[in-house]
């Protein structure tokens, strides 16, 4: 009886050890509006869940910034250099106010999240 409930525990370790590293990895790439699909991020505190978001968020903003970059050495297409430049500025925009969430001090007024954010975390 004993043997099984052991099996048992180490079997949903690996699991949650592989949730956990398949989380890393999305946050890894930067696919932070896919978070919420999870168990382990959704276990994770709400404030765990807004570092997650930031994170991936930057990993995000590091990756089309490189591109962007690429588009403009090359001197490439004008509209889709504008475009990227325009979600570059927002995800700028929604990782502020995560980052001032985070450090909200409770004599401050609190911050609104972004709505698609507060989808996420909630």
């Amino acid at each position: 009886m004993n043997y099984e409930k052991v099996k048992k525990k180490e079997s949903s370790q690996k699991k949650e050890s592989r949730q956990e590293s398949t989380l890393e990895q999305e946050i890894l790439a930067g696919e932070w509006i896919k978070l919420c699909k999870y168990k382990a991020y959704k276990r994770r505190s709400r404030q765990g869940r807004i570092l997650a978001v930031y994170q991936a968020l930057s990993n995000r903003l590091d990756q089309l910034v490189k591109i962007f970059y690429e588009l403009a050495r090359k001197n490439r297409s004008l509209k889709t250099a504008e475009k990227m430049l325009k979600e570059i500025n927002h995800l700028r925009e929604v990782r502020e106010r995560l980052l001032f969430w985070l450090t909200w001090n409770e004599n401050e007024i609190q911050p609104q999240l972004p709505d698609e954010v507060e989808e996420i975390i909630s």
